[in-house]
């Protein structure tokens, strides 16, 4: 979170979130939600995991709450995108 990574660099959060806006042109909320959103894209492709334990590992407040913003961010849902780009089963 902004919180935790200004604690951990021992500066205040308005001021981190002002200094990475004017460095990288987005917010650091929103950088940090999409590299949310990168790890939930390699989870689904790559495991096994729940929709639930994927959100829960990520931080995330609910499942639902995860399917929102990879809706947003992706433009489809964790269902159609692991039903994509999800691994599959080899047949020998």
């Amino acid at each position: 979170s902004l919180k935790s990574l200004a604690n951990q660099i021992n500066v205040n959060a308005s001021y981190l979130s002002s200094l990475f806006h004017r460095s990288e042109g987005i917010s650091i909320t929103e950088f940090i939600r999409n590299e949310k959103i990168n790890l939930a894209q390699n989870l689904l492709m790559y495991s096994d995991y729940s929709y639930s334990e994927i959100a829960a590992y990520l931080g995330f407040a609910s499942q639902s709450h995860l399917g929102t913003q990879f809706r947003k961010t992706v433009g489809m849902t964790l269902r159609e995108y692991r039903e994509i780009y999800g691994k599959k089963n080899a047949i020998l």
